[in-house]
């Protein structure tokens, strides 16, 4: 596997794929958060090692972002790189094998795998954001996780060297993959499917699974969907709802009256700081009432 490519970099026009001062909340579900120092919108392998490079060289710290629905950005912003992958979206199908680069929605990765008569994902239909995002969280629904799929990720250490880890070396578990505790960014995604040729019921399935999503209210108010993991052997949203959080608000951060686990931007103007101060509210309600801590799911991006 190729490592080096030290002359791809040099011919790569950084400041073709570099934005300076962007907003940050019109590219996340919750739709708060401050401005990212640098964007990087790599679109290939090659300009993604530039970004690394140039962040290598000039010191910067560096933040990975895919479809901004599992995290709350800062009302301070991200300093040093925050490297977009919603360009790297290119896929291809090889036998059972889908090849996702990292930035491609799980949504159209489910409809390309249906469109190639191979199943396995639909139960995972609706699911917001990225293929990439999706494995280092080890995203599931309805009983079905990411991880019964992923036959190998390739990925890029910080020095631009490019790797390769199995699904036996990923240490996948609930919402945990190695990617979780590691600072690689992925890059491709292969997933071994199932062959189907009955492609309108795989269609049907995914359908009934967006519309659950819809059901629940996922989608009636800006939202990263859950805040926190279920602890074991329990429902975190039946917690809050048991500790008679329902009604509980922050600024303009509310909990979802459909969906407890749910913290939503009901005014459409709350800040990141309003959901954050929610979330601890509810997890001291929480530990306080029923004896259980909540760990959050929602992961936390730039100076807090």
């Amino acid at each position: 596997m190729d490592t080096t490519i030290r002359n791809e970099v040099e011919k790569i026009n950084i400041d073709a794929i570099l934005i300076r001062d962007v907003p940050l909340a019109p590219l996340c579900s919750y739709r708060t958060g401050g401005d990212a120092d640098l964007l990087g919108t790599p679109s290939n392998l090659s300009e993604l090692r530039a970004l690394l490079a140039y962040a290598s060289e000039h010191g910067l710290s560096i933040t990975v972002l895919g479809g901004g629905t599992n995290v709350l950005v800062s009302d301070r912003g991200v300093r040093g790189l925050t490297i977009l992958t919603t360009r790297l979206h290119q896929v291809h199908v090889r036998g059972t094998l889908l090849c996702a680069q990292a930035g491609l929605s799980v949504d159209k990765t489910i409809q390309i795998a249906i469109e190639h008569s191979l199943c396995g994902l639909e139960l995972l239909g609706g699911l917001p954001g990225t293929i990439g995002g999706a494995v280092r969280g080890n995203a599931g629904a309805n009983g079905v996780w990411l991880s019964d799929f992923v036959e190998w990720v390739d990925y890029i250490d910080m020095d631009g060297t490019l790797g390769r880890v199995f699904r036996s070396e990923m240490d996948f578990s609930y919402k945990h993959s190695c990617f979780s505790s590691n600072n690689y960014v992925i890059y491709e995604v292969v997933l071994r499917l199932i062959p189907n040729k009955e492609t309108s019921e795989a269609m049907r399935m995914r359908e009934q699974s967006r519309r659950k999503r819809f059901v629940a209210g996922q989608f009636d108010y800006p939202s990263a969907g859950c805040m926190f993991k279920n602890p074991e052997g329990y429902s975190a949203g039946k917690l809050i709802d048991q500790a008679k959080l329902n009604t509980l608000t922050v600024g303009g951060a509310a909990v979802s009256h459909k969906h407890a686990n749910f913290i939503i931007n009901r005014s459409g103007d709350a800040t990141s700081m309003d959901m954050y101060r929610l979330s601890q509210q509810i997890a001291e309600h929480v530990e306080k009432s029923e004896h259980i801590k909540l760990e959050r799911e929602v992961q936390l991006i730039g100076q807090w």
